[in-house]
Order: C-alpha cells, then sequence, then structure tokens
C-alpha cells in the first residue's frame, strides 16, 4: 500500500495556497469587474529593464552599502541600509544565501540600537519573508512603542504584517480585519497583493487576477520587475484553475516586461511541458537549472525527467536539488521546511518527509501546512490523520483543487467512497484537470 500511495498524483503534488473567510460583501465587490487579460497589460514603470540590469543595480547597492557600512560600524541606521539592500537582492538571487546575510546585518543594527529604536520595520518585514513570526512579532511589539508609530506608511506597513502573523497562525478573520485596516492608510501594493492571494486561495481567480493587476496600477512607481512578478502571479492564478493555455500567455507576459529572469523561464520551461512539449521542457529547464540552481527548478527539473522516464537522471538533479534543501535549512529552516517537505514526498524518504512537514506546522500552523502534512500522512498510510488535517483546513475557510484532490485520496482509503466522490467534485469544480496525469508537472506556481 506504501509503493501505491508513493506514486500518487496525489501524494506527490506540490502544494501551495492560503485562505480566507469573507464576507458576502466583499465576494460582491470583488465580482464587479471584468478579468484581466495578458493582451492588454501594459506596465512600462521605472527602473531596471531586464534581470541583468537589475543584478547589476544591486551588485552596485550592496557595494555601496558595505563601504557605507565599513565606514560607520557602530551605526545602526547603516547597518539597516545594507540589510534592505540584501533584502530586495533576495528577490532576485536563486539562494537564501543573501536574505540570510540580511538576517545577519540586522541582528547586528538591533545590538547597536539604542532601546526602543532601532531597524524594527525592516527587522519584521525580514522575518516575515524568512517566516520567523515570533521574530516579526517582536519588532512589531517594539515599533507600536515607537514615536514614529503616527507616520501613515509605516502604520500601513505594520498592520499588514501584523495580518500576516495571524494568517499564518491560523486565525483568518483576524488577518482579514488587520489587512482591511492596512488599506484605509491609502493606496498600498502590499495590501493588494495581500487580498489577490486570499481570493486566489478561496477559488475567485478573477478577483485574485484583478488585486495582482491592482498591486502594479501606478505605472508611476511600478517597477518591470513588480510587473512581471504581478503577470506571473496571475499567470500562477491560471495554472490554479487548469487553464494552462492562459497561464503561458501570462508568464510570456511577464518575460517581456522583466527578460532574463531565471525564474520567469523556468515557468515558460513548464508551461511547454502542460502543452505536450515535454522534451522541449525538459531542454529549457536544464538551461535554467545549470544558470540558476534553485532547489525548487531542480526538483521540478527532475519530476520532468522522470515522468519522461529518464530515472538515471531524474535521480542526479533530484540528489542536487536535496543538497541545496540541507543547506537552506541550515541556514533559515522555517523559510525552507515547507519546499523540503515537498521534495521529500516526491523524491525522499516518507519518514523525514512527516518529520519536516510537523516542523513546518509548528512554526506557521496555518492551512498550507496543514495540507503538507496530510499528504506526508498519507504518504505514511495514516489516513484517518490526513482526513482530519484536511477537514480543519477547510473549516478554516480553505479551498483549493490540491486539498479536495487529497480529501478525495483520503477518503477513498478511509473506506469512504461517497466522501471521496464529493470531495473530487469539489476538487473538479475548482480545477477541470485536478485529476489529468500532465498536473503532477506544475511544480512551479502550484496551489
Amino acid at each position: 500500500m506504501r509503493d501505491a500511495l508513493k506514486n500518487s498524483r496525489y501524494v506527490i503534488l506540490p502544494i501551495a495556497a492560503v485562505a480566507l473567510l469573507t464576507g458576502a460583501e466583499w465576494l460582491a465587490s470583488d465580482t464587479a469587474e471584468a478579468p484581466v487579460s495578458a493582451a492588454d497589460w501594459e506596465r512600462p514603470g521605472f527602473g531596471a529593464a531586464s534581470y541583468s540590469a537589475a543584478m547589476a543595480r544591486s551588485d552596485s547597492d550592496v557595494s555601496l552599502g558595505k563601504e557605507r557600512v565599513s565606514k560607520g560600524p557602530d551605526e545602526w541606521l547603516r547597518h539597516d541600509s545594507l540589510a534592505r539592500m540584501y533584502l530586495a537582492r533576495s528577490h532576485l538571487s536563486y539562494t537564501y544565501d543573501e536574505l540570510a546575510l540580511a538576517g545577519e546585518v540586522l541582528t547586528e543594527a538591533k545590538r547597536l540600537a539604542p532601546v526602543g529604536s532601532g531597524p524594527l520595520l525592516t527587522d519584521a518585514a525580514f522575518a516575515q519573508m524568512a517566516h520567523q513570526l515570533d521574530r516579526t512579532q517582536n519588532s512589531l511589539s517594539a515599533l507600536d512603542g515607537a514615536a514614529v508609530r503616527s507616520d501613515r506608511t509605516i502604520l500601513a506597513e505594520s498592520s499588514s504584517l501584523k495580518g500576516d502573523i495571524a494568517f499564518y497562525r491560523g486565525d483568518m478573520a483576524r488577518a482579514r480585519a488587520l489587512y482591511d485596516d492596512a488599506a484605509k492608510y491609502g493606496s498600498n501594493a502590499g495590501v493588494a497583493y495581500r487580498y489577490a492571494i486570499l481570493a486566489k486561495s478561496q477559488g475567485r481567480f478573477d478577483a485574485a487576477a484583478r488585486h495582482f493587476s491592482d498591486a502594479v496600477s501606478d505605472q508611476g512607481t511600478a517597477t518591470p520587475l513588480a510587473s512581471a512578478s504581478a503577470a506571473m502571479q496571475i499567470g500562477g492564478v491560471e495554472l490554479a484553475r487548469g487553464d494552462y493555455r492562459n497561464a503561458r500567455a501570462w508568464f510570456e507576459t511577464a518575460n517581456r516586461q522583466f527578460p532574463g529572469f531565471w525564474l520567469i523561464e523556468a515557468h515558460l520551461a513548464q508551461a511547454k511541458a502542460l502543452e505536450g512539449d515535454l522534451a522541449g521542457a525538459i531542454t529549457d529547464m536544464k538551461a535554467v537549472a545549470r544558470r540558476a540552481p534553485a532547489g525548487e527548478v531542480l526538483d521540478a527539473l527532475a519530476m520532468l525527467l522522470r515522468t519522461d522516464g529518464q530515472a538515471r537522471e531524474s535521480r542526479l538533479w533530484a540528489d542536487k536539488a536535496s543538497a541545496i534543501w540541507e543547506k537552506r535549512l541550515g541556514q533559515l529552516p522555517e523559510a525552507a521546511y515547507g519546499h523540503a517537505v515537498e521534495h521529500e514526498l516526491v523524491f525522499g524518504s516518507p519518514d523525514k518527509a512527516l518529520d519536516l512537514a510537523k516542523r513546518n506546522f509548528d512554526a506557521r500552523p496555518y492551512g498550507e501546512s496543514r495540507i503538507l502534512l496530510a499528504s506526508a500522512y498519507l504518504s505514511k498510510g495514516a489516513f484517518e490523520d490526513a482526513v482530519e488535517e484536511l477537514k480543519v483546513a477547510e473549516r478554516s475557510g480553505w479551498r483549493s483543487a490540491p486539498l479536495y484532490a487529497l480529501l478525495a485520496q483520503a477518503n477513498q482509503l478511509s473506506g469512504r467512497p461517497n466522501e471521496a466522490a464529493k470531495a473530487r467534485k469539489a476538487a473538479e469544480q475548482l480545477n477541470s484537470r485536478i485529476f489529468e496525469p500532465q498536473t503532477s508537472l506544475v511544480w512551479l506556481s502550484h496551489g
């Protein structure tokens, strides 16, 4: 039975989504506008127009930040500035190195700062990116008592981050209330992004796309990277509802907005596989993997190779990915747990997957963690435990095709065919292609 589960399409599906309960008024307002179209996407913005240009600018910024710190090593503001440059670079990087460096620099900045001051908001933003909820909360609590608390921009970001803490701890209602509070301070790209993720997790795909579009609606401030990132997110929305053709159109749009970015190119390679060009997808994904060996890219390539029957080469790339996840687990364990669970479920050990899934849940006890934990339970044959985790996730307001696909499998294996049929129907209502074999190839931007 365990071998059968190991090869099961639903157990090995990489899963990532978020969910939140909302009222009827919000649902009505989200459905009032026409869908966003890739053909109409024009977001020129200002800033580096390509990945290579952005990296060159980042090199310059980081070098300048290091120089300023060397000239004033006891000034916390200089450390804060350098940390923000590392955080910006981490969005371009295929490693955790820059994010880890940001954390180290911020720790030093906090040590140097007088009590009640310091890089509080920057530290909270870093901690949220690193999935360190306690550190995020501690910095925001200190910020609440600082003299700058009347600044509207800071208040908006603080409320947003507090909403993130609530969300990732499973308190959906409080998270939504805090995001709404942040929105009261004016137009905010960060809030729009958060609303988009919530809408996507509820299966309200058109609303999610509009919110991602809203996040870059100000062409005077949106950069090409921000525009491309929003387009790539909308492509992820299309993947979630099984519209692979439209997803590819959005990834192509992202690539035109910000050419040369390895993550966009990996999504385009995946799109080829979903359209049936497995050989072309493997060729393209290999090129990305050699240039930017991110763990998730290597895992995606290993999956493509396995599907193509190239078991030996698949294992070689999976082993390379395993080494990267081990490194990331040593650098920033909370940030790596979820990805490492997915890797172990498909290419590694069920025992290790379950251990990592439990650690991931302890760090951020919300819906995505429950679904990953359910997947790990299924891989171990603990069907009832899996059903319970998935039902709790559903009760929290979660709505995703992967959740219901797993619930269908868990119920079937538990001897509840009627419940399995209901879950299967719910999965197909969200994504009519969820049970097709190629869905297992959606490793990037899944959910």
